[in-house]
């Protein structure tokens, strides 16, 4: 088969022999690729001794084809390695979330080229200048919708109803987003959400200027939402909001 190039994303590697790494790289205009990369591990060979998780750069592959179930590397020409995400200590963390994010929620060769924009664009801004549980935010909201499961903010996700403002109000993940008065009791899996972080959730450009709390609270609804869509709290997503909840705290 013809070699494609694209630029990528490496997002997740593990060895797959003593010279060579199968990797997971999230593309611009094939979206994620699962990848054998033969030899990738030798010191002199082509790829320099192995490509980095979190390393962009310029590939060529050959696509699976028959019954091969990965696609063959067969070049990688780095392009950037996001030195700022070693910089401060929750920007490396954050980084790794967004990749499982993007492995947990997207499908091979399903591309999604503003996902990806949005995915570099993140790597960039995180580090020292910029709040991390905003970047972070920002991407998850990007991904959710991109993929089509944003969840309803602004009316009931279980009957499209109005939501009451003068009362405590609840999201549901089953619900696929907030729920009125009338079918709030009825539903067991929720939780309660804060007016003021509905109001990002709702108004997303608005995050800018809402306390650290506050954004990090909008992220952690995110978060327990991707949870029950994914049936499990990966441990890189329960490490990061760790370190976010303890730095916005002090």
């Amino acid at each position: 088969m013809t070699a494609v190039k694209d630029n990528a994303v490496c997002i997740g590697r593990r060895n797959y022999s003593e010279t060579s790494q199968i990797l997971t790289l999230f593309s611009r205009g094939r979206g994620k690729i699962k990848a054998l990369a033969k030899g990738s591990r030798r010191e002199r060979g082509k790829f320099g001794g192995g490509i980095d998780v979190l390393s962009k750069g310029e590939i060529l592959f050959v696509p699976p084809h028959g019954e091969a179930a990965l696609a063959i590397l067969t070049e990688f020409d780095l392009q950037e390695s996001f030195a700022n995400l070693r910089q401060d200590l929750p920007s490396l963390p954050c980084a790794e979330y967004m990749s499982y994010l993007l492995d947990e929620f997207t499908e091979e060769f399903d591309p999604h080229e503003k996902l990806y924009d949005a995915f570099v664009s993140a790597l960039k801004r995180l580090g020292p200048r910029h709040r991390p549980e905003l970047v972070l935010l920002d991407f998850e909201l990007i991904l959710l919708r991109e993929i089509g499961l944003s969840p309803v903010w602004q009316q009931c996700g279980s009957c499209g109803g109005p939501l009451a403002s003068d009362q405590n109000l609840y999201f549901s993940s089953g619900s696929g987003g907030m729920l009125c008065r009338n079918c709030e009791p009825a539903v067991v899996e929720k939780r309660l959400v804060d007016p003021q972080v509905l109001q990002i959730l709702q108004h997303p450009e608005t995050a800018e200027a809402a306390s650290r709390k506050t954004t990090f609270k909008a992220h952690e609804l995110l978060s327990y939402y991707q949870q029950e869509l994914a049936g499990k709290q990966a441990v890189v997503m329960k490490f990061a909001n760790r370190i976010l909840r303890k730095q916005v705290s002090e």
